[in-house]
């Protein structure tokens, strides 16, 4: 597998550091509010990620925090007059409740930033004895940017560049504009802990850092999270956990003197070209999409661009995802029918389907490895879907064991597939009753009404009263009901 490393600006083969077993830690949400539609498609690229590699038998430890403490959740508990941890808390499991919809799994270790103030109250102190820290005489702690000669290779900067203009805020105590807080000093109305500098909180970054190191072997074989945390937190992250770190050489038992070996960063989710963020105000709650939009939907809507490119989100862009998701579902729908049916003749040529669906398969397989790439991988189950319907437009093909074992191939692989994407996942006569139920809702049909015209207009078909029929389905389509006989019978739905 190839996968893109923000390190190093280009695609690399993927190597863990021990065969067969990754580490993959992600920085997970700031649980201060709703998630919105930048945070869910940071959980569904990771998640594919998770589930790829797990499909190719690799063993994968995912540890995704959750930043429980900080300037944002304070200042929302004291103005709702609650504690820290309630409000984090009541975020915690909107949070589940959002991602269980969108099929998103749970990390296998999840853990809290202030339930891991202990490690890092530690790894502060080994960067202070190791001259790379600083604290205060007010009782805040920095991390010294000019101790660690490699800050800035993750976001490409220098420290010039980043030097140029830089300024020390009056009353703050730092030696140098570019260091960064590793733990602030207590002030009114905020919770604290205890620390060998005074009561105070931990800054953000140094969170992740304890925490990745806590739970994973160290160098971590992937650290991700969305583009906006390439500079400053992962910059940061790299600078202090690698400055506490042996240097390479050094005969102990880390000798690579790295955090991470893959950085990997998903792209940010736009709104009318602009970055969906909860500061600019211009962001969709996935609570609120979800009463718009069915889960799966919002899902595949998402890994429909590659996860390194911006998703500009509008209505039109939605239905088309939903039209597309709408096919695939009515194509198995039709593939899962005809394989129930059971009715077979002896195999007969199959005219080179099987090595089409076989190079289908192939290109699924190569676009997922070429640095998860679901937006082309979903290219190909198109493919396999037209594949399918040239085989159930056979005649003499769909009566063969042939036939059958083409469309039984088929329906496997959109399983295989479905499984590796969070996708496909329903039942189709489910999933497309929910999908008619919610357009319904969207153009304030009366399904009850519907219902009630179908039955008449087959009414009147059995009295032969064809005029009255064409009636009732003049007055269908006026409503947005499209009417289709079939062989199996009468199916409706909604334009």
């Amino acid at each position: 597998m190839q996968i893109y490393n923000t390190l190093n600006r280009k695609k690399e083969k993927f190597i863990p550091v021990q065969p067969g077993k990754v580490n993959l830690y992600v920085c997970g949400v700031t649980v201060y509010d709703y998630c919105h539609l930048g945070h869910a498609r940071a959980a569904v690229v990771f998640d594919v990620l998770v589930r790829y590699m797990r499909s190719l038998g690799l063993q994968v430890t995912f540890v995704r925090n959750f930043t429980d403490v900080d300037d944002k959740i304070i200042n929302r508990a004291n103005t709702e007059g609650v504690s820290c941890r309630e409000l984090s808390e009541k975020y915690i499991q909107a949070f589940y409740a959002d991602m269980d919809q969108l099929e998103v799994l749970r990390a296998d270790v999840e853990p809290k930033a202030t339930e891991h103030i202990p490690e890092m109250l530690a790894l502060i102190q080994t960067l202070i004895q190791a001259g790379k820290a600083y604290a205060t005489p007010s009782g805040d702690v920095y991390f010294r940017v000019a101790a660690f000669k490699d800050y800035g290779k993750l976001s490409h900067r220098s420290l010039e560049e980043m030097q140029a203009g830089a300024r020390v805020t009056p009353g703050e105590e730092k030696e140098n504009p570019l260091d960064f807080a590793l733990w602030k000093a207590v002030k009114p109305g905020e919770p604290f802990w205890e620390s060998p500098w005074g009561q105070g909180r931990p800054g953000w970054h140094i969170e992740c850092s304890a925490m990745s190191k806590k739970y994973c072997p160290l160098p971590l074989d992937i650290h991700g999270g969305g583009q906006d945390l390439i500079f400053p937190h992962h910059e940061n992250e790299i600078a202090q956990t690698e400055a506490a770190l042996p240097p390479p050489g050094c005969g102990c038992a880390h000798e690579q003197g790295r955090f991470c070996n893959y950085w990997v960063h998903n792209g940010f989710v736009t709104l009318n070209s602009e970055k969906m963020s909860k500061s600019k105000g211009n962001f969709k709650t996935i609570r609120d999409l979800l009463q718009e939009h069915l889960p799966e939907a919002l899902r595949f809507f998402l890994l429909t661009r590659h996860y390194r490119s911006p998703v500009d989100f509008s209505f039109a862009v939605m239905e088309d995802a939903e039209k597309n998701l709408q096919r695939i579902y009515q194509g198995l729908e039709a593939v899962q029918t005809m394989l129930n049916k059971n009715k077979w003749s002896q195999a007969g040529p199959d005219a080179g389907l099987t090595a089409e669906l076989q190079k289908i398969a192939a290109d699924f397989d190569a676009s997922m490895a070429d640095d998860l790439n679901t937006a082309a991988a979903l290219g190909h189950a198109n493919n396999m879907l037209r594949l399918s319907k040239r085989i159930l437009e056979d005649k003499a093909l769909i009566k063969t064991s042939t036939g059958r074992d083409l469309l039984a191939e088929i329906n496997l692989a959109f399983k295989k597939w479905g499984s590796v994407l969070g996708l496909f996942t329903h039942a189709p006569a489910s999933f497309l009753e929910d999908f008619k139920q919610l357009k319904a809702r969207r153009k304030n049909i009366d399904l009850e009404q519907v219902a009630g015209f179908i039955a008449q207009r087959q009414q009147a078909r059995q009295n032969k009263d064809f005029e009255q029929a064409d009636a009732i389905r003049a007055k269908l389509n006026a409503l947005g009901v499209e009417l289709r006989d079939t062989p199996e019978g009468m199916v409706w739905d909604l334009f």
